[in-house]
C-alpha cells in the first residue's frame, strides 16, 4: 500500500513539474513571436491605408515609425540565431535600412506607400525565406 501511495505521489509530482517546465519553455518563445506579430500588424495596417486610399503622412508615420523602432528588437528577440549567423544579422540590418529610407522620404501618398511597402515586404521575405 505504501508503495502504491509513493508511486502515486511521484507521478503527480512528475506531472506537475513537467507542466511547469512546458510553460516556461513556451514563455521563452513569446518574445520572438510577439516581435513578429506586432511587425505584421503594423504592416497590415499600412496595407489597409493604401487599399482604403487614406495615405496621409501622419497616418503612415503612425505605423511606419513603430515598425522601425521594433526592427531594433529583431536580433535580441532571436538572440541565439543572431549570435550564430551573420546572414541573419545582415537581413535584420537590411530591414532597418529599408525602413529608415521610407521614413526619410516622408511618404504622403498611396503610390509611394505601395512602393515602400513592396521594399519592406521584400526585406521581410528575404529573411523569412531562410529562417522561417
Amino acid at each position: 500500500m505504501r508503495f502504491l501511495i509513493a508511486l502515486l505521489v511521484g507521478l503527480l509530482a512528475g506531472a506537475l513539474l513537467t507542466s511547469i517546465l512546458m510553460r516556461s519553455l513556451a514563455a521563452g518563445s513569446a518574445y520572438p513571436k510577439g516581435v513578429m506579430a506586432v511587425q505584421a500588424a503594423h504592416f497590415s495596417a499600412l496595407n489597409t491605408l493604401a487599399k482604403d486610399n487614406r495615405c496621409s503622412a501622419a497616418e503612415i508615420q503612425k505605423d511606419l515609425l513603430p515598425m522601425r523602432i521594433l526592427a531594433a528588437d529583431v536580433e535580441p528577440a532571436f538572440k541565439t540565431l543572431a549570435e550564430q549567423d551573420p546572414q541573419f544579422v545582415r537581413y535584420a540590418a537590411d530591414l532597418r535600412r529599408v525602413l529608415d529610407l521610407q521614413l526619410a522620404k516622408g511618404i504622403d501618398n498611396c503610390a509611394d506607400l505601395n512602393t515602400g511597402l513592396s521594399s519592406v515586404k521584400q526585406a521581410c521575405e528575404n529573411c523569412h525565406r531562410d529562417y522561417q
